[in-house]
């Protein structure tokens, strides 16, 4: 199939080899749209595989902005979404949580679902401004729905949810062909059993957040770090060459997120004379928030909050920042130097680390 054009509208040339398990139901795609599209298919899929639930990812880039699965939303965080009422749809859910873990920055994202969308998630995902969606399946009118988006030119890709690709995959850098397995790391509750601190008890949130946060960074791009609170991930920090800036990325994403469903939208004041976009509120949402919280950690209060890594803990500055923003549950690789360091301070702290025991790293 013949693109529009590749990364850059200077790139001229590009195409995706045709196969009968991915559709195109609507629109013109591009390049970047496949990119997205292929790796947040991937992570709802092994989501729904996990939990059971629901999933929804919202990307941006090749990474996502945010990922939840249909957990409940309560009215205060759904206000801090922009929905005034409430859903009955759990995959609906799902994508508002996923979109709201930072609205900003999924403006014009690629949306994957893992369920076959509904007539009530059409309706969000028409209501928003994004650049596509990829699920298993669509009702009619959910997807006469999305066909009307951007004067009939939204992308909709329709993808068969029993594909398995070629256990070996191929990339092409500057002439070079490169060739490895895929990752198939099966990511389940049996990857959180070796417990390396103290305190031994994980809470059933706490393990389902843990294994939506592990399955997020496996296709997040490196060096990363999550958040995840209520199997959503309300903070990601990534593709930084530093691990303690993803901490910091994803910690103060995730603050943000909670300082924002604390705000008391029955008092904001919109201006009478224009018409607002969602976007426009989402701006007066935010320099609100930063108005009346600036940077002071909110996050503390939640119970039950959790962070995962791609990779090892090289220093003790991950760990301490954690445990300043509330930090109760790790799970990592370990094999840095200061292991035992790091666990020591975890007991200090009263927090719960979990030895993943493989890394995750994706580019």
């Amino acid at each position: 199939m013949i693109l529009k054009y590749g990364m850059n509208p200077n790139q001229k040339h590009a195409e995706i080899s045709d196969d009968e398990s991915l559709r195109i139901l609507n629109g013109n795609p591009s390049y970047i749209n496949f990119l997205d599209a292929l790796n947040a298919w991937q992570l709802v899929k092994e989501l729904k595989h996990a939990t059971s639930q629901p999933a929804a990812a919202s990307f941006k880039h090749v990474t996502p902005s945010g990922v939840s699965i249909g957990t409940g939303i309560a009215p205060d965080e759904l206000r801090s979404y922009n929905k005034q009422s409430g859903v009955t749809s759990n995959l609906a859910g799902a994508y508002l949580k996923a979109r709201g873990s930072d609205r900003l920055a999924s403006f014009g994202d690629f949306i994957a679902l893992s369920d076959k969308v509904d007539i009530e998630t059409a309706k969000i995902i028409r209501s928003e401004v994004s650049d596509g969606v990829i699920a298993p399946g669509y009702d009619s009118g959910a997807l006469q729905l999305l066909k009307s988006k951007k004067q009939g030119n939204y992308p909709v890709f329709e993808i068969n949810p029993d594909y398995i690709p070629n256990a070996i995959e191929t990339r092409q850098v500057y002439g070079f062909t490169l060739k490895q397995e895929r990752n198939n790391l099966s990511i389940d509750s049996s990857l959180l059993t070796n417990i390396r601190t103290h305190k031994k008890d994980i809470s059933d949130s706490a393990l389902t957040s843990l294994i939506v946060g592990l399955i997020t960074l496996k296709y997040t791009q490196s060096n990363s770090i999550a958040v995840i609170y209520n199997g959503h991930a309300i903070g990601i920090g990534s593709g930084q060459q530093s691990r303690i800036l993803c901490s910091e990325l994803a910690l103060i994403k995730a603050n943000k997120w909670y300082q924002k469903t604390k705000l008391n939208y029955s008092e904001i004041i919109y201006p009478v004379d224009k018409k607002l976009s969602k976007t426009d509120k989402d701006m007066l949402h935010e320099s609100i928030r930063k108005e009346q919280y600036q940077d002071h950690i909110e996050l503390a209060e939640i119970k039950d909050l959790c962070l995962v890594s791609d990779g090892f803990f090289p220093q003790l500055d991950n760990i301490q920042l954690a445990h300043e923003y509330g930090v109760q549950y790790i799970a990592a690789p370990m094999g840095s130097i200061k292991d035992q360091e790091i666990i020591d301070l975890c007991n200090a702290c009263g927090i719960t680390f979990v030895d993943i025991g493989a890394r995750l790293f994706h580019h």
